[in-house]
């Protein structure tokens, strides 16, 4: 009788082991983003006020904003920008 009903002993102690396996594991699908796509007719460029002669400095508000809230930028190009921050 042992005989006929090792196969499934044998597949039920491997799905056991599937089950418990898989379910310690962490995060089996790497690190997962947001994306966000920012066109550059929405970017304005200010100058900075430093009150130097020399070399004139440039910033945008909205990238200040989008850095200081967590977003990290990945590309820019012609059309715009692409930025990612981690899901939560």
């Amino acid at each position: 009788m042992i005989k006929t009903i090792r196969p499934y002993l044998i597949g039920a102690v491997l799905a056991v082991v599937l089950i418990l396996g898989m379910a310690q594991a962490v995060n089996p699908q790497g690190a997962r983003w947001h994306y966000l796509y920012l066109e550059q007719q929405w970017v304005k460029f200010e100058e900075v006020e430093d009150g130097k002669v020399g070399s004139r400095l440039l910033h945008s508000k909205i990238l200040n904003e989008l850095g200081n809230n967590g977003w990290e930028i990945v590309e820019s190009g012609v059309g715009g920008y692409l930025f990612r921050r981690p899901a939560r």
